[in-house]
């Protein structure tokens, strides 16, 4: 079942409940509801909170000056962990699923069967990562990440745990 109140922006917080159940249906007919848009605002009031903390966390992190490593690598996401283990920093949620979809983009091609470090030089491909990654920090949008988050109940999963202290100022 889905509301149609969460899919509404225009829906109102102090809306009496005679219009909350108005604004509310399954496509056959109105179902009353036990708790008011109110709860529901709260929720995404609540998300909104983490994804700004999160990006303005991600964007205080300074990356990696000192790099040079050739990191082997047979997909994006595992030269990823890689990068993530040697440099003990974590990579902003975007990024995470910029590269898995980059991934997933090779599946039926034909290099597929193929190991990436022997498409994409590793230098290169860790060059990218991090500039993408820098992108990400310092250009998102909490609001975008957090319209991200609600859409998808698993995005925690592409969140790293990875917490470096950050310098002090």
């Amino acid at each position: 079942m889905r509301s149609d109140v969460a899919m509404n922006p225009r829906a109102s917080v102090d809306s009496s409940s005679s219009d909350v159940e108005a604004e509310i249906s399954d496509g056959d007919g109105f179902l009353p509801i036990d708790r008011s848009p109110r709860v529901v605002s709260e929720d995404e009031v609540s998300l909104l909170i983490r994804a700004e903390t999160y990006q303005g966390y991600m964007k205080e992190l300074p990356l990696p000056t000192i790099r040079g490593s050739l990191i082997p690598f047979t997909s994006w996401v595992g030269l990823s962990m890689s990068i993530k283990e040697l440099y003990g920093q974590p990579l902003h949620y975007l990024t995470n699923v910029l590269l898995q979809r980059w991934d997933q983009a090779r599946l039926g091609s034909d290099s597929e069967d193929q190991s990436l470090d022997l498409i994409i030089h590793p230098s290169k491909a860790e060059a990218t990562i991090w500039l993408v990654e820098e992108i990400h920090r310092l250009t998102s949008s909490h609001l975008q990440i957090a319209q991200l988050w609600g859409a998808d109940p698993m995005y925690h999963m592409l969140i790293d745990p990875i917490i470096p202290k950050l310098p002090q100022t």
